[in-house]
């Protein structure tokens, strides 16, 4: 059964609803509580920042340790596939939901990100050439 809550002069009022509202859906961690549709812009604007921010935070974790590990390429193109997967969930999930800003405000820290991850990645693979290529020649 889907339930609707307004507020009127500090009174919230529970009205009982068959129809589909359009907004934002999510599930919470409450058990009792299957899903949450939001209507308001506003909360959806909060909702949507937190999120995102948390994010960008996972991101950041896992780029800092790409660029503090020298030896090993392979941190990087990790690095480069979680930025890709940000990208994708902001540009097909949240799109409908970000203001214009907010969104090309996202993609250009991501495409910072990208661009200096990806001078890295390009770094370390001429280091592993020249380094192949110091063999003995025969």
């Amino acid at each position: 059964m889907k339930y609707i809550i307004k507020k009127r002069n500090k009174v919230l009022e529970i009205v009982d609803i068959n129809y589909p509202l359009k907004g934002y859906k999510f599930t919470p961690k409450n058990e009792e509580v299957k899903s949450i549709t939001v209507t308001d812009d506003k909360l959806i604007d909060k909702i949507l920042t937190i999120k995102i921010n948390n994010i960008f935070t996972r991101l950041l974790m896992i780029v800092n340790d790409a660029f503090n590990s020298d030896d090993n390429p392979s941190g990087v193109v990790i690095a480069l596939d979680e930025i890709e997967l940000v990208k994708g969930i902001i540009l097909n999930k949240y799109h409908k939901f970000l203001k214009k800003e907010k969104e090309e405000l996202y993609l250009k820290k991501l495409l910072l990100i990208e661009e200096e991850m990806r001078f890295k990645y390009y770094s370390l693979q001429e280091s592993y050439n020249i380094v192949e290529n110091k063999g003995k020649s025969r």
